[in-house]
């Protein structure tokens, strides 16, 4: 009887992993500026970000990629999807990302400065999106950087002869 009762315990602590928050097996910093990255996103035809949602990790979202020790974001892939929107400021508080790659979306409004604070950005690839206005100067910070492609959108560069 005892032992029964001690199987029966160890069942009900592994039915409490099992169904423990997703919160608590990740970085919620990554997880809350995934959500906000998500709240700015005004048009989803192919409902992309329905799989963004509380019942699967984060890393398990699509687009997203996390490093297997820290399961931070390390990748957000999402290209070509008919994504629409502006691109939150909070994406600056994904400190692990190392790839942006948002290629052939209507994305529109600024680049955020907050993505010069990225300091292990190596790719950022924003081609054929909507995105107007300047090239945060501050990109020039992120020292890892070596793939940029920004074509097909209407930047201008800071006149740097003033």
């Amino acid at each position: 009887m005892i032992l029964l009762s001690f199987f029966n315990l160890q069942g009900l602590n592994l039915l409490r992993l099992a169904t423990a928050s997703p919160v608590v097996r990740g970085n919620d910093t990554d997880r809350q500026a995934l959500l906000q990255f998500k709240a700015k996103i005004t048009g989803d035809p192919l409902k992309i970000m329905e799989s963004w949602n509380s019942s699967i990790h984060f890393c398990q979202w699509f687009g997203v990629t996390c490093g297997r020790k820290h399961r931070r974001v390390t990748k957000l892939k999402l290209r070509i999807l008919k994504l629409s929107g502006s691109l939150s400021p909070y994406i600056g508080n994904l400190s692990f990302l190392r790839e942006l790659d948002l290629v052939g979306n209507s994305f529109y409004n600024q680049i955020p400065q907050e993505i010069g604070g990225l300091r292990r950005l190596e790719a950022l690839h924003l081609v054929n999106n909507s995105i107007s206005g300047e090239i945060p100067s501050n990109l020039s910070v992120c020292s890892k950087l070596t793939s940029v492609d920004m074509m097909g959108n209407r930047l201008m560069e800071k006149n740097l002869l003033r």
